[in-house]
């Protein structure tokens, strides 16, 4: 699973905050490794170096072979909030999608 980390100019870090967060996206997604190709992470602060209520932003698309994309997007006032909600968010995602479509082939199996 490829996992990428995209910022735009105003979040701050490099390689290691960078590596910080493939970690945790890797830990989330582990278990789901097969099912999923490439993980983009896109972070964005919509005030730059104001202060402001949730306009810290962590946007993730996992892309599947074969089948839709799963995106999910988290705001928060601090950017470490808004990565771990959207990990959050994108976990319980991946496993609703791959229930319903184990639940789907069972159902198609069965006739």
């Amino acid at each position: 699973m490829l996992i990428e980390v995209r910022t735009d100019g105003t979040i701050k870090g490099g390689e290691q905050s960078s590596a910080a967060v493939k970690a945790e996206v890797l830990a989330a997604l582990d278990h789901y490794a097969d099912h999923i190709r490439r993980v983009d992470v896109h972070l964005s602060d919509a005030v730059g170096h104001k202060t402001g209520h949730d306009d810290k932003s962590c946007m993730i698309e996992a892309r599947r072979d074969g089948r839709e994309s799963i995106v999910v997007t988290h705001r928060e006032n601090t950017i470490e909030k808004a990565i771990r909600g959207a990990i959050h968010d994108l976990k319980r995602s991946v496993e609703s999608a791959l229930g319903k479509e184990a639940t789907g082939n069972q159902r198609r199996d069965h006739r």
